[in-house]
């Protein structure tokens, strides 16, 4: 599905929805055929299939085409993790993410954090997102999901994690954020806290000690993604798989599962 109003209408404080990964054409498809109601992309995993890290050291372009190809094959909303913006300026940052919602994207992620690990001043990133709302609703994108990832809970210079992650939810939405995305946040606890305090609906990742996702509902998250756990899960089957067949000499395993569609 092209552009619409879809993915931010699931986007409430009253409401809660999982947001699975895909990686390729195949993932996203078997994941709308299961019925979710949107998709979004990975930064880690999109990394990891083209031989690099995760951290901005594949090209927008890369991002884009994949983006892309998703949207070629899928019917429901598309969102795109576009990590810290793939650009050193808001405006450029701006121009990329229009570029996404042009091509028919839904939404994006945005981080807070730079590559050394430490924060941005909220300030700073505020006027990322400015930016971007500003271009998104000039071009007519005012639908278009703004999901503002703040790493308070990844940076090992925030000592305060619970106030730090509730002054930026409200920086970050009065500069136009439509949801507020913190991974790394597993405690069920200081789940309930910020988002009890905090009027953009809660984004959490899935991690080991937070997958039950009725507990998650009912503490206040609005939106579960899967992040890269899927394809973590997939490659680790892989190489498994592989390595076994290999050493001891049987390759039967590799067809121990119903036919591929």
């Amino acid at each position: 599905m092209k552009y619409s109003k879809l993915f931010k209408d699931l986007h409430s404080k009253s409401d809660f929805f999982v947001l699975p990964n895909a990686w390729d054409v195949p993932s996203a498809k078997f994941y709308e055929s299961l019925g979710y109601k949107a998709v979004g992309t990975s930064s880690a995993a999109l990394s990891y299939l083209n031989g690099k890290s995760d951290g901005e050291n594949i090209s927008f372009s890369a991002v884009l085409s994949h983006a892309k190809q998703l949207l070629s094959e899928i019917k429901v909303p598309l969102s795109i993790d576009i990590e810290k913006g793939y650009a050193s300026s808001a405006k450029e940052i701006a121009v990329n993410v229009l570029k996404l919602a042009e091509l028919g994207c839904s939404g994006v992620n945005i981080e807070d954090s730079l590559k050394s690990g430490d924060l941005l001043p909220a300030s700073d990133f505020a006027k990322i997102l400015e930016s971007i709302k500003s271009e998104l609703i000039a071009s007519g994108y005012s639908n278009f999901v703004l999901n503002a990832r703040t790493d308070t809970y990844l940076s090992g210079s925030v000592g305060e994690k619970v106030r730090e992650t509730i002054k930026r939810e409200n920086v970050y939405r009065n500069c136009g954020a439509d949801c507020l995305f913190v991974p790394g946040l597993v405690s069920i606890e200081e789940i309930q806290d910020i988002s009890k305090v905090t009027e953009l609906p809660l984004n959490v990742m899935n991690m080991p000690s937070i997958a039950n996702i009725s507990a998650l509902a009912e503490s206040g998250v609005n939106r579960f993604s899967l992040g890269n756990s899927v394809f973590d899960d997939v490659y680790s089957y892989f190489r498994s798989v592989a390595s076994r067949s290999l050493k001891d000499g049987n390759f039967s395993a590799h067809y121990n599962h119903s036919a591929l569609n």
